[in-house]
């Protein structure tokens, strides 16, 4: 009785625990998405929002194609103003400057940075998609992410056999880092406790990475509709 207590004491233990793991996850990929992917506004949404009591921070960057002027509404939410035409650094003082005339305050005296000094995700990052969590704007939730994903390979290879189901303790580590949704699949796929009798039945190498892949296509279609949800409110 007294084993049995302690197993399903451990049960709880570790199902709560990949439960809110799992959380901060799907959490850092919602603000992925809003970053990556920031509404389409136009230039009355900035006015409004720097005219607002707390004016929100706004990056103003460029590239070949005008100026971009990025800033958060709401948690995970953005927004993004691209102004056609202008580039360059008097590009954006020109921006800036217009936008500033128009909530009827020196550019100065408004809270514009340069989004050109921000390291955004490139080659590099695309190929090693596990890197996301490191271009999160929030500190709290980008170490977050990463400390989950720092215990999810840990589990992955200290944990006896006897709590998972994928016995090869290199699969997770390659099904993680290459895909990156394969934290979000080992803590889903994963139990991390020792049933009651016996050993849980194994896991082909195989199937892990299918399970990846899965939920890899599960994922981008979720966050394909919630990014047209954010775009439609």
């Amino acid at each position: 009785m007294i084993a049995q207590s302690k197993g399903s004491r451990s049960f709880v233990v570790a199902r709560t625990a990949r439960f809110v793991a799992l959380a901060l996850l799907l959490v850092s990929y919602v603000a992925w998405l809003g970053q990556e992917f920031p509404v389409p506004s136009g230039r009355a949404d900035l006015v409004r929002a720097l005219r607002a009591d707390d004016p929100p921070a706004v990056e103003v960057g460029y590239d070949d194609d005008g100026v971009s002027l990025f800033w958060r509404t709401a948690p995970l939410v953005y927004r993004e103003v691209r102004v056609p035409g202008e580039s360059g650094g008097d590009g954006v003082d020109t921006v800036e400057r217009e936008i500033a005339a128009q909530v009827g305050k020196e550019a100065g005296d408004l809270p514009f940075g340069s989004r050109q000094e921000r390291y955004e995700p490139g080659f590099l990052d695309i190929v090693l998609p596990a890197s996301y969590p490191l271009f999160l704007r929030s500190a709290v939730l980008r170490w977050s992410a990463v400390g989950v994903g720092v215990a999810v390979l840990a589990a992955a290879y200290a944990l006896p056999r006897r709590y998972q189901r994928v016995r090869n303790r290199g699969v997770w580590f390659g099904v993680c880092l290459v895909t990156g949704f394969g934290f979000f699949t080992f803590l889903w796929l994963e139990r991390c406790v020792a049933p009651d009798t016996g050993e849980p039945p194994e896991l082909r190498p195989g199937r892990a990475w299918a399970a990846a892949l899965m939920t890899a296509a599960l994922m981008a279609l979720g966050g394909w509709g919630l990014v047209r949800l954010m775009w439609l409110m």
